[in-house]
Order: C-alpha cells, then sequence, then structure tokens
C-alpha cells in the first residue's frame, strides 16, 4: 500500500508530460459572441417581435514557440423557429488560419440578424358604448429565435479545440456512437 502512491506519483509526474508532447498544438480558444436586441410592440397585445442581431468573434491563442499552420476554424450560429422550437443553423462559416508562435488571430463571422415573434392574442372592439363588443384573435408564433453558437478549431485532421454554448447543441453536431 506504501509503495502504490510514490508509484502513482512517478506515473502522473513524468507520464502527462510525455504524453502531452505528442498532442496537439498548445492553442487556447476563446469564444465572444457580441449582441443586440430591438423589440416592436404589435398593436393591440401585450406581444412584441423580437429583432436579435449576432456576431460570433473567435480569438485564437498560440502558447508554443512555434507558429501552427494550417488551422481550421469551423463555426456555427444556432437559432430555433419560434413555432416548433426546432434547432435550425442560421448560418455557418470556417476560416483556415496560421497561428504565429506566441501569438493571437481573431476570426469573425458576419452578422446575423432573425426576427421572431410568441403566441399572442390581438383584442379588437367593435361599435360603441354599452353595445361595445371585443373580440379576440390568437396569432401563432412565427420567425426564429437566436439560440447558440459552435466553435471547432482543426489542425490537420486533429481536432484541438471546441467551444459550445449549450451542450445540446454539443449533442446536435457530434453525436455519440453506440
Amino acid at each position: 500500500m506504501n509503495l502504490l502512491i510514490p508509484l502513482t506519483i512517478l506515473t502522473l509526474a513524468f507520464g502527462l508530460p510525455l504524453a502531452a508532447d505528442g498532442a496537439a498544438p498548445h492553442v487556447g480558444v476563446d469564444v465572444k459572441i457580441s449582441n443586440k436586441a430591438d423589440f416592436k410592440d404589435i398593436k393591440g397585445s401585450s406581444s412584441k417581435t423580437k429583432t436579435q442581431s449576432r456576431i460570433l468573434t473567435t480569438t485564437l491563442s498560440n502558447f508554443g514557440k512555434d507558429a501552427v499552420p494550417d488551422v481550421q476554424v469551423k463555426w456555427w450560429i444556432f437559432g430555433h423557429n419560434m413555432k416548433d422550437h426546432g434547432l435550425i443553423i442560421l448560418k455557418q462559416g470556417e476560416s483556415k488560419v496560421v497561428v504565429p508562435a506566441r501569438g493571437s488571430v481573431e476570426v469573425s463571422s458576419p452578422e446575423v440578424t432573425v426576427t421572431g415573434t410568441r403566441e399572442h392574442n390581438v383584442s379588437t372592439r367593435s361599435g360603441r358604448g354599452k353595445r361595445s363588443r371585443t373580440s379576440t384573435k390568437e396569432v401563432p408564433a412565427s420567425g426564429q429565435e437566436y439560440y447558440g453558437y459552435a466553435v471547432e478549431v482543426v489542425s490537420g485532421s486533429t481536432r484541438i479545440a471546441a467551444k459550445y454554448s449549450n451542450p445540446s447543441i454539443e449533442k446536435e453536431l457530434s453525436p455519440r456512437k453506440n
């Protein structure tokens, strides 16, 4: 039992650095989503139409002493339909970059804009005075809404980093095989 602890420490001390030498380049990934939203009142209801804009910015930082060529940044911006909440890809793209030694490079998506309205009721009034009647009409949901993003960074044929805003997006992009 006393021998097990020193052997574990030696294995961790010497085994992990050796495994890391053969691993992918030392590239860090930082993802930011800049956004703005605009709300427009729908006459006669308490609902609003929402317009959302998103720009996805990915910064790759190289902590190694050698430049990392042939880096491919793949990105997706997801939304969902307001009616059935089905996940959809609003925009996707990829860029090939070289990450300089002890430097960084930034990749940005074009601006993605979506508009959606939740299900709501619209009331109208007809007539005057005591004989006036109010009728209500249900308006179904329409349009789309922003949901999240995914970024995968590949060097050669090896995925070196990935960032997902929601776990469900990771499952959507790379489902596990049973």
